[in-house]
């Protein structure tokens, strides 16, 4: 498949490892200086080419838009109607940052919105799906989990049956277990699970740092339930 990368940051470059790897074409692009991707474009050899914003956006029959959410406005400017028609797998989550670039959680918006849905509205013609976004970057490799119990879930929303196929299969190519979670509104549920993660690296762990360690999966009772008669 060809691949779109939108702002190859730390989490757009580790995907595009995995998809590279698993035979996808892609066109990366990045938010900022180029240059900073030089070392990913050469890892990943004819995998791969740089691209502007809007160049990645025309070349991938999928496109990862993964941005820094105060910047969405000049990207969806930069890609303009590239992604009519196109599979958008979004992973933000609703940060706030504040004047003196502290970032915040802005729970107000998520009580009736989402990032998905937010897009969706501006690229009237896209096809969104929200997945990733409950993975810190370090830990969005397959490598990182080889001595745990279990592997983490990639959660994805989409109102696009065929989207959510698509999204499973590049899941899948990244290393993960895909979890369908419904429609797109349910992206609101998926942003919300990122703050109830930091409520867990604070009191469980310790202290925000340790975020980058977490995940949430599902797990299927084995052998399976243990079913009693109810006690009235």
């Amino acid at each position: 498949m060809k691949i779109g990368i939108l702002n190859a940051g730390n989490l757009g470059s580790r995907l595009a490892r995995a998809w590279a790897a698993a035979g996808h074409d892609l066109v990366i692009a990045k938010d900022g200086e180029d240059r900073k991707i030089a070392p990913l474009l050469a890892e990943l050899g004819d995998r791969a080419r740089l691209g502007t914003i809007r160049e990645a956006a025309e070349f991938g029959e999928a496109v990862l838009f993964s941005v820094y959410w105060p910047r969405v406005d000049t990207i969806i400017g930069d890609v303009g109607d590239a992604l009519d028609g196109k599979i958008v797998i979004e992973t933000m989550n609703p940060l706030g940052v504040t004047a003196d670039f502290v970032h915040f959680h802005d729970v107000d918006f998520m009580r009736e919105s989402s990032t998905a849905e937010v897009l969706q509205r501006c690229l009237p013609k896209a096809r969104v799906v929200k997945a990733f976004n409950l993975l810190a970057a370090p830990v969005l490799e397959a490598a990182a989990w080889t001595a745990s119990p279990s592997q983490p879930s990639v959660f994805y929303v989409s109102d696009d049956a065929a989207v959510g196929q698509v999204t499973r299969g590049l899941i899948g190519d990244a290393g993960f277990r895909p979890v369908n979670a419904g429609p797109l509104k349910g992206a609101r549920q998926l942003e919300q699970a990122g703050v109830l993660l930091h409520h867990i690296a604070d009191y469980e762990y310790g202290g925000d740092p340790d975020l980058v360690r977490l995940a949430l999966t599902v797990i299927e009772a084995n052998p399976g339930p243990i079913v009693r008669d109810r006690v009235a």
